[in-house]
C-alpha cells in the first residue's frame, strides 16, 4: 500500500506563486507625487501627500471643481516638474488657486511616467468635498456621480480626439479590472478553502513514520518548528502573540526605550523585522518616525495591517510580506532596525540571522539596531523539587518505574522552565556577548570557557542559561561595559493597570542605556530559563568552582534548533587557586534545544 505524503512547504510554495500573480495583477504600487514612497491605495497615498508634503489633492480637486482630465493634468504636471527639478519634491505646501494654465494644457494629458497606476485610480476618489460627502446619503452621492458622469460625457463632444481615446481606454481598463477583481476574489476564496481542507485531512494527520526518509516531503515533523514555512506559520495565530504582548518585561522594555528616546526616532525611517501584530512599528510611529516599514512572512501581517489602519497610522507604517533575505523594500535604506527576534536561550529559532541580513542589506551607515547588544549567561542551581517533579519523574509514577519513558542515548534534551531565584547556588559566567552592529551569522555559533563558583553548600543539579539584551542610543556604543551589567532595575509605571511593575527592566543613568534580563532574579518572561540537567549532581561546598567549556551551534538537522555541548569539572575551593588542576576529572555532556 502506498501512502501519499503532503508537506506544508509544498502548499506554501503554491501560495507564493498565487500571491505573486495576485500582487502583479491587482496591486500595482502608486508613487507619491513628491517623493519615492509608494502605496497600494490612492486614499492612503493622498493622505500621505497631505501629511508629508502639505498638499491636499482631494480638497483642491473639490474646491476648484476639477474634472477627470484636469485632475490628470495636475498629476502629470507635478510629476513633470519633479522629473525636471530634483528639488521640486522637497518643496512643502504646493498650492493651487484654480487659474493655473497647466490645468487646461493638453500636453499634460500625456502621462509623465510610464504605467502610472495613480491615473487609473483617480476615478475611485469622490469628487465632492469630504465634509459634505460625510453628511450626504448614499443615494445623493450616486446622483451627484451620475450628474458628473453626464457632464463629462457632454463635455467630451468638445474635447480633442486624443482625450476621447484616452478616456475610452481608461473606462475599458477599469471595466476589465472590476471583472478581474471579482473573479480573483472568488477563486482565491475557493482555493484557500480547498487548501485548508487538504491540510486538515492529510497534512495535519501524517504519521511520524514517514519522517525517517530525509527525501520525503513530510520529513519535517508537523509539530516541530522545523521547515522554514512551518516556522512562519507557527506565528500566524493570535495566542502566541497575546502571550508575547502580555510579557510586560518584553513589551515594556521595547516601549520604554523607544518613548524615552523619541528624539532618536523622530523623522527617521525605521524597519521592523518580524513585525507580528505591529506593536513595535506603532511604538516607533508614535515616537515620531517619519516612516516605518513593517515586514513579516506570516499571515499575522494581515491583522497587523488592520491594527495599523484602526489606529490611524497607515500614513506612516507600510507593511510588506515576505522574507527579509529575499524581498526589496520601498526605500533604499533605513536609519533604525527594531526587532523582537530572541528565542529560548537567546539563539533558538535563529531569527537573529535574519536581522543581521537586514542590517547588511538596508541599514544606513551609522544606523541603530534595537536591541543593540545581547548577552548569554551560565550559572548553576540546586533544586530537588524540580529534579523530583521533572527530571526524575519517570522513576516513580504512582509507585511504578517507567525508565523507558526517560530520554535515551548520549544526548539529553535541554529543558525550558521558570526557575525560582532561591534555587540559584552559584555565581554567573558571561559565555557570549553579541554586538548586533558587528557580529556575523557565523559568530552565533560560539565556544566559551567558563568558571562559576558555588555560593553555598548545596548539590548542583543543573547548569542554567539565560540572556539579557541592551538598548543603546548609538550603535557605536552598543552596550554597557561588562563591569556595569548588574544595573539596578527600574519601575515601568506608564501602564495604569495596578499590577506590580516588572523587575527585570534596567537602565544605566550615565549612558541612558536600557535593557532587560530573562534571568531567575527578575520577573519571569515567556523565554523562561534553559536548564541543563547534569547526569550526576555536583556535591559542592561554598567556594568550590565548576570550570569548563560551553559550545553552542545550530543543529545540523534543523538550523532553527541548537546543539549544545558542555565540558566541566568540579574544582574544590582548597585547590582552586592552584596552578595544578590535573586531578580535576573533566566530564562531557551533549544537549539539544528543540
Amino acid at each position: 500500500m502506498s501512502v501519499v505524503s503532503y508537506s506544508e512547504s509544498g502548499w506554501d510554495t503554491q501560495d507564493d506563486r498565487w500571491d505573486d500573480w495576485e500582487d502583479d495583477e491587482m496591486n500595482t504600487p502608486m508613487k507619491c507625487l513628491f517623493c519615492t514612497h509608494t502605496f497600494q491605495s490612492p486614499i492612503v497615498l493622498f493622505r500621505h501627500v497631505k501629511q508629508a508634503h502639505g498638499f491636499d489633492f482631494p480638497k483642491a480637486r473639490a474646491t476648484h471643481k476639477l474634472d477627470f482630465y484636469q485632475s490628470m493634468r495636475v498629476v502629470n504636471y507635478i510629476r513633470t516638474m519633479g522629473l525636471s527639478d530634483p528639488n521640486f519634491g522637497q518643496v512643502s505646501g504646493f498650492v493651487m488657486d484654480g487659474s493655473e494654465p497647466f490645468i487646461n494644457d493638453d500636453q499634460y494629458l500625456k502621462p509623465a511616467i510610464d504605467d502610472d497606476a495613480l491615473l487609473y485610480a483617480l476615478d475611485e476618489l469622490d469628487l465632492e468635498d469630504t465634509a459634505s460627502v460625510a453628511g450626504s446619503s448614499r443615494a445623493g452621492s450616486l446622483a451627484k456621480s451620475h450628474t458628473l458622469e453626464n457632464s463629462l460625457v457632454a463635455a467630451m463632444a468638445g474635447e480633442s480626439a486624443k482625450e476621447r481615446e484616452l478616456m475610452a481606454r481608461i473606462r475599458t481598463l477599469e471595466h476589465q479590472l472590476g471583472l478581474r477583481d471579482r473573479e480573483v476574489k472568488y477563486v482565491t476564496e475557493q482555493f484557500d478553502e480547498y487548501r485548508q481542507m487538504v491540510k486538515r485531512q492529510f497534512y495535519d494527520s501524517i504519521d511520524d513514520g514517514g519522517a525517517e526518509d530525509p527525501g520525503c516531503p513530510s520529513a519535517v515533523e508537523p509539530g516541530s518548528r522545523g521547515g522554514g514555512d512551518y516556522y512562519f506559520n507557527s506565528y500566524a495565530g493570535n495566542e502566541i502573540h497575546m502571550q508575547m504582548l502580555q510579557d510586560r518585561v518584553r513589551t515594556e522594555g521595547y516601549r520604554d526605550f523607544i518613548y524615552a528616546n523619541a528624539d532618536v526616532f523622530k523623522g527617521k525611517v525605521v524597519l521592523d523585522v518580524g513585525c507580528g501584530t505591529g506593536i513595535l512599528s506603532m511604538f516607533a510611529a508614535k515616537a515620531g518616525a517619519a516612516r516605518v516599514i513593517a515586514v513579516d512572512n506570516s499571515d499575522i501581517i494581515e491583522k497587523a495591517r488592520a491594527n495599523v489602519i484602526e489606529n490611524g497610522l497607515d500614513g506612516v507604517i507600510t507593511l510588506v510580506r515576505g522574507k527579509i533575505e529575499e524581498l526589496e523594500l520601498p526605500v533604499p535604506q533605513v536609519d533604525i532596525i527594531v526587532s523582537e527576534w530572541m528565542g529560548y536561550f537567546l539563539l533558538f529559532e535563529a531569527m537573529l540571522d535574519s536581522v543581521l541580513v537586514a542590517r547588511d542589506r538596508f541599514l544606513a551607515p551609522g544606523g541603530l539596531l534595537a536591541p543593540s547588544a545581547s548577552y548569554v549567561y551560565l550559572t548553576a542551581i540546586s533544586d530537588p523539587v524540580y529534579m523530583r517533579d521533572q527530571a526524575n519523574y519517570w522513576d516513580d509514577v504512582y509507585g511504578f518505574r517507567m525508565s523507558a519513558m526517560k530520554p535515551q542515548g548520549p544526548v539529553l534534551e535541554a529543558d525550558v522552565d521558570v526557575v525560582p531565584a532561591n534555587t540559584v547556588a552559584a555565581t554567573r559566567a558571561l559565555i557570549a556577548h553579541i554586538d548586533h552592529g558587528t557580529s556575523t551569522p557565523a559568530d552565533l555559533d560560539f565556544t566559551s570557557d567558563f568558571v562559576i563558583e558555588a555560593t553555598r553548600d548545596a548539590p548542583l543539579h543543573a547548569l542554567l542559561g539565560y540572556f539579557d539584551v541592551a538598548f543603546s542610543r548609538s550603535q557605536s556604543e552598543p552596550s554597557p561595559a561588562d563591569s556595569q551589567l548588574n544595573a539596578p532595575v527600574y519601575a515601568s509605571d506608564s501602564m495604569a493597570d495596578n499590577k506590580p511593575s516588572p523587575q527585570s527592566l534596567w537602565i544605566q543613568p550615565e549612558s541612558a542605556m536600557h535593557g532587560f534580563t530573562t534571568g531567575p532574579q527578575g520577573t519571569p518572561t515567556h523565554w523562561k530559563q534553559t536548564i541543563f540537567v547534569l547526569p550526576e549532581p555536583i556535591d559542592a561546598k561554598k567556594g568550590d568552582q565548576v570550570r569548563g567549556k560551553f559550545v553552542c551551534r545550530k543543529s545540523t538537522s534543523n538550523p532553527r534548533e541548537l546543539d549544545l555541548e558542555i565540558s566541566y569539572c568540579h574544582v574544590p575551593a582548597s585547590t582552586k587557586d592552584s596552578a595544578d588542576t590535573s586531578s580535576c576529572t573533566m566530564k562531557h555532556q551533549k544537549y539539544q534545544l528543540q
